[in-house]
C-alpha cells in the first residue's frame, strides 16, 4: 500500500512537471489530465472516495476538457523557440515557496503538542460503517433527487450549447476563383521597386 502511495506520488510529480515543460500545448493539457488521475488515486488510497471522484468528475472532465477543447479550436502553433531560458528562475521560485511552506508548517506543528503523545489515533472509531460514496448516494437520492436531475439537465444543456458553437450553419461554400488566381501578374510589385 505504501509503494503504491509513492509510485502515484512519483507519477504527479513528474506529470507536474511535464505539464510545464511540454512545448505542445496538447501534450501540457494531457499531462495535466494524468496529474488529476493521480492525485485521484492518492485519494482513493486514503478512502476518500468521494473527494478522488469529484477530482475525476470535476478536473478531468470538466475543466481539463475544456482546455483540450480551446487549446484544439485555437488552433496554437509550435514554436521551436528556447523556454529553458527562465528554467532557473522558475526553479528559485519554488525552491523559495517551498521553504517557506515548510517554515509555516514547522512552526505551526511545533507549537502544538499533539505530536508528542503516544496514543494512537483511530480514525474506526468516529466512522460509521457507511463509506462517504454510499451517505452521499443517500442523501441525493432521497432528499435533493429534484436539484440533482436540474443539475443534470443544466449540464446537458451548455454540452449541447458548446457543440451547437463549434458547428458551421452557412450552406455556402467558400470557393477559390482559380482563373482570377492565376490571372495576376507581378505589376503591382513596382510600387515597391521605386
Amino acid at each position: 500500500m505504501v509503494s503504491l502511495h509513492y509510485f502515484f506520488i512519483f507519477l504527479l510529480l513528474t506529470s507536474s512537471i511535464f505539464v510545464i515543460l511540454s512545448q505542445n500545448p496538447v501534450h501540457s493539457v494531457l499531462f495535466l489530465i494524468s496529474a488529476f488521475c493521480n492525485a485521484s488515486g492518492i485519494l482513493f488510497l486514503f478512502n476518500a472516495e468521494f473527494l478522488g471522484l469529484i477530482f475525476i468528475i470535476v478536473y478531468v472532465g470538466a475543466i481539463a476538457v475544456l482546455f483540450l477543447f480551446v487549446v484544439m479550436m485555437l488552433n496554437v502553433k509550435v514554436f521551436s523557440s528556447n523556454n529553458f531560458l527562465y528554467s532557473p528562475l522558475v526553479f528559485l521560485g519554488g525552491f523559495v515557496l517551498m521553504l517557506q511552506i515548510f517554515l509555516v508548517l514547522e512552526k505551526t506543528f511545533s507549537n502544538n503538542n499533539f505530536a508528542e503523545t503516544s496514543i494512537a489515533y483511530n480514525f474506526d472509531n468516529y466512522l460509521d460503517n457507511l463509506s462517504s460514496i454510499d451517505v452521499l448516494g443517500q442523501s441525493l437520492y432521497n432528499y435533493y433527487l429534484i436539484c440533482f436531475l436540474l443539475a443534470g439537465l443544466i449540464l446537458l444543456v451548455a454540452m449541447l450549447g458548446a457543440i451547437v458553437l463549434t458547428l458551421n450553419f452557412s450552406s455556402q461554400r467558400k470557393t477559390e476563383l482559380s482563373a482570377r488566381q492565376l490571372s495576376r501578374s507581378d505589376n503591382f510589385l513596382a510600387f515597391f521597386k521605386g
